[in-house]
Order: structure tokens, then sequence, then C-alpha cells
């Protein structure tokens, strides 16, 4: 790759050398993107010895090394070592989502009796749509960072401004993320977002997870539990068809189930997804942080608790990964990660049945996620 200084692979053995009980972030160079811009990776590191590992370049999550239930420390972020990957292999592997976080059908919206044509990076039969803010989206830039450091917790913000029209969307949207590192292990994810024109925002992280740590593996024969009595049934374009019962499906995990428990069950929304690619609408959503999933690791004791203000919990098990993507420790195989991404529902500016996702001037965008990580 271009002039990289320190892959993540050696900034998580250096990690590991560290005084545990040295708390606070450390910034490193990380290379040059084909744009020129220098890229900056931050390790952000509690008084336990966890470490979270982010980068400017996407707002993007890179690694989390946590605890086994021996103690044994495990990245279990699936990404590149490269910045190159980053910027050529899968652009979605990490970063912060947006403007609009998932699909917008047709490329196009009405707000306001307003028509706005967005930019479409997919094609489903000749029909366009957008997926993760377009062609530009909030992945491909450099944000700003500031290091925070409190009691009991370490941070980074990230900021940018995404100026009116940008990808086709109305508004300078002055946004940022940060991300927070506590004592308790818990990776939280604060999104807030201004605008001076109505506007529609959907921000979400797009980071895979494997709780087996470093040597990752398959994924899917982790335990996995939703707090969801209601699934997401996709049209042929990605978005929002029907919502339905999980009563009888795949998408049943109201009790703990291996991922691919029912992978082979015939449904529809498999079909069309081509595999266990799932939405659910978190049971109780009010706008408050509620749990949403719990994920489990049953050979090293590794979990982790999603709790969210977010009415939607997204899953993507890597189906399309072959071994030939470069990870940090080594390939990173079909079925090799998953997400957990919280989020509002795709297409939710063309669909009224879903909390609104529009924003106003004089109004304040604000999200938050919790990833609490544990061992058992």
């Amino acid at each position: 790759m271009r002039n990289q200084s320190l892959s993540l692979l050696a900034l998580g053995a250096l990690a590991a050398v560290c005084s545990c009980d040295r708390a606070g972030v450390t910034a490193r160079p990380f290379g040059t993107l084909s744009t020129g811009e220098e890229v900056t990776v931050f390790e952000l590191r509690n008084h336990s010895g966890a470490t979270v590992t982010v980068m400017d370049y996407g707002a993007r999550l890179v690694g989390a090394e946590m605890p086994d239930r021996n103690g044994k420390f495990g990245d279990v972020i699936a990404s590149f070592a490269d910045l190159e990957d980053f910027e050529h292999t899968d652009r979605f592997m990490g970063p912060i989502i947006g403007r609009y976080g998932n699909r917008i059908d047709h490329s196009s919206f009405v707000l306001d009796g307003v028509r706005y044509d967005v930019v479409p990076n997919e094609d489903f039969d000749g029909q366009p749509v957008q997926c993760h803010g377009g062609l530009m989206g909030f992945d491909r830039f450099v944000w700003e960072a500031e290091t925070l450091q409190e009691k009991d917790r370490v941070g980074v913000r990230f900021h940018r401004l995404s100026p009116d029209g940008e990808q086709g969307f109305p508004g300078n949207l002055d946004c940022s993320c940060t991300f927070w590192l506590t004592d308790a292990n818990v990776l939280k994810l604060e999104y807030e977002a201004e605008t001076d024109k109505p506007t529609v925002v959907n921000l979400s992280n797009h980071a895979y997870f494997n709780l087996k740590g470093d040597e990752g593996g398959y994924v899917m024969d982790h335990l996995f539990t939703v707090e969801a009595d209601t699934c997401v049934l996709n049209n042929l374009h990605f978005c929002p068809d029907r919502l339905l019962p999980v009563d009888g499906t795949p998408f049943d995990f109201r009790e703990p189930h291996r991922v691919d428990y029912r992978l082979d069950m015939p449904d529809r929304h498999l079909t069309i997804m081509r595999g266990m690619s799932a939405c659910w609408k978190v049971r109780g959503y009010d706008g408050t942080l509620r749990k949403a999933a719990d994920l489990y690791e049953r050979r090293s004791g590794r979990g982790v608790e999603t709790w969210t203000t977010e009415p939607a919990l997204l899953t993507y098990t890597g189906r399309n990964f072959n071994g030939t993507q470069k990870g940090k420790y080594g390939p990173i195989e079909k079925y090799g990660a998953m997400l957990l991404e919280t989020i509002h529902f795709a297409d939710s500016p063309n669909q009224d049945r879903f909390p609104s996702t529009v924003l106003r001037p004089g109004e304040k965008y604000y999200t938050t996620t919790e990833y609490r990580f544990y061992a058992r």
C-alpha cells in the first residue's frame, strides 16, 4: 500500500505489550490515499487493557481487542491490514454509512412536495437504487478528529460538513460521530447532526464482528438473540416490502440459536437476499436506549450485547467474503464475520409506516448505540 507507516496488525501487537493501566488515546499515521490525503488511526485504551482502533478515513471502526473467559485478548472486529484495501477492495468495511445508511428505492424521495433524485450506486433490472449514501458516501471522506479523555472513558470525535446537494441530498449537514471506550468494556457510538434545510438522515456503522478473536473463522456458529417479534421481507430491490412475524421463520431469534440454525429453511427473504441478511424491528422501540441483540461465542466465552436508540437491527453474515480479501490476520473467508448494524429502516423516506428520518433546521439529530462486551 502507499506509504503505510504502521499496519493495523502491527498496531495490535504494539497494544499487547503496552501497560494495561495506562488509559488514553494514541494517534499514528496509517498511510496515504490515492487522493493524496493522509490517514490516521487512533487506538483507544481503557484501564483494563481493552482497546478499540478507529480511523479518520470513513470514521471507521477497524479493531477491538476484548478478553475471553480466561482473560486472553483477541480482536473481535474483522477488517483489513492495508489502507489500499479500505479504499479499493471493500469500501464498507467498518465505516460510518451516510448520509442515508442502507437503501433508498428508485434513488429518489419526496420531501415537503419536492422530489430529490439522489446518486444511485446499485441497479436492479434497470431501476436505480442508492445504497449507503451513493458513490461518494460518508465512507469516502477523511473526517476531522478530536481525541477525548474523561475519568472512566476515552474517545475520538469525528466531524465533517456534508455540503448542500452532496450525492443529491438537500441541506448543509453538520455531523459528528463519537466513539467512546469505557472502563467497563463498552464501546459507545454517538451520532449527532444539524441541517440548514429539511433533509433526511440515517447514520450507522458498518463494522463486522467475529467474537472468536484474531483467528476468526465461521461466524454462523455464534449464538444469536434478537429482541424482536417482527422482521422485514424485502422486495427485489432489497428494500422493505412487508413486515412479518418472526414465528416459524429463519429469523426467530427470540431465544438463543446458532445464526445458521434455519439457513436451509425455504424462505422468500432468504432467497431474495441469497442468505442470512436480515432486518428486525426492535421490540418496544420508543427512541430510548434499549437492548436489541446478544451475540455469544461459546468456545472463547466472549459476548456482546447491542443496545440502541434506533428502531431496527440489521445483520449481514459475509456471504460475499471468499478468502481473497486480505484481513488483518489472514484471508477473510465466506461467513467470516457479521454486522450488528443499528439503523432506521431502509427506504423510510418513501414509506410513512416507518419512523421518520426527516431532520429540519433547528432540530438536533442524536442517536446512540452501545456494544457491551462481556465474557463468561
